[in-house]
């Protein structure tokens, strides 16, 4: 399952500034960076949640085109590129020239990080309350509009209140005999 936040943001397309050659090669640069609004950069980095990105090189040459995952970068620099994450070549990917086009586009990838993230969710959304959604205070001295209070809040309140009535204290309640 993946842990990772996949960034993607709209109409990135750059060039390779240096080659990228298929023996072991996990870091190249591009001429440009990827942004959100056309200044602001994304980074991918390997930290606490992932926040990676996919890249497709030479995405108009069929018999090149090459998936890449960037778990870290800076501006136009990528550091940690893990290659041919399709297995197109098997574990041998196509060197790649200076010049030749990046480009950011929805991959099947991505969707498998999206669904694995909402799939985390569900099943700790199908699980029991998670306990910071629970109020615990016997007393109800501390409400919060945001919690619920749990089971044994209510109990212990309930029965708290009822042996602090005096004894032969009637409750009002009427029983129907039949």
């Amino acid at each position: 399952m993946a842990d990772r936040q996949t960034q993607i943001v709209n109409f990135y397309e750059s060039t390779i500034s240096g080659s990228i050659l298929a023996s072991a090669a996990t870091s190249f640069t591009v001429s440009s960076a990827p942004t959100t609004n056309g200044t602001t950069v994304i980074n991918a980095s390997n930290g606490t949640p992932d926040t990676w990105f996919y890249l497709v090189i030479d995405p108009d040459n069929s018999g090149a085109r090459e998936v890449v995952v960037i778990k870290a970068s800076a501006s136009t620099s990528f550091s940690i590129v893990l290659r041919d994450v399709e297995n197109r070549y098997g574990g041998t990917p196509p060197n790649h020239q200076v010049g030749t086009t990046v480009r950011m586009s929805v991959v099947h990838q991505q969707i498998e990080d999206v669904n694995d993230r909402i799939d985390a969710v569900k099943v700790t959304a199908d699980g029991a309350i998670q306990t910071s959604l629970l109020q615990d205070d016997d007393s109800f001295a501390s409400p919060a509009a945001t919690k619920v209070a749990s089971s044994e809040s209510i109990k212990a309140y309930t029965d708290a209140k009822v042996a602090a009535l005096p004894t032969g204290v009637s409750l009002g309640l009427v029983l129907a005999l039949s």
